[in-house]
């Protein structure tokens, strides 16, 4: 992990090392949580309906959400 931000950089090559930045962490973090909170809106959509179509939207439409959010 690079030490400090490096603006919009991801990754950053220090003596010939590719070396992730602060904000690729930040990134893989949300994108982490947006999964975690599709998978922890399942159970509660299965309350609602057993129609698989519905489901499926819902669940599309919640990670859309939460990446907007971010």
């Amino acid at each position: 992990m690079a030490e400090g931000f490096h603006g919009q950089q991801f990754l950053v090559r220090k003596n010939r090392l590719l070396l992730a930045t602060p904000l690729l962490a930040v990134l893989v973090l949300v994108a982490a949580t947006d999964v975690v909170f599709a998978v922890d809106s399942l159970p509660a959509i299965f309350a609602v309906t057993d129609e698989v179509f519905l489901v499926f939207t819902a669940n599309a439409f919640a990670i859309l959400g939460l990446r907007a959010m971010s």
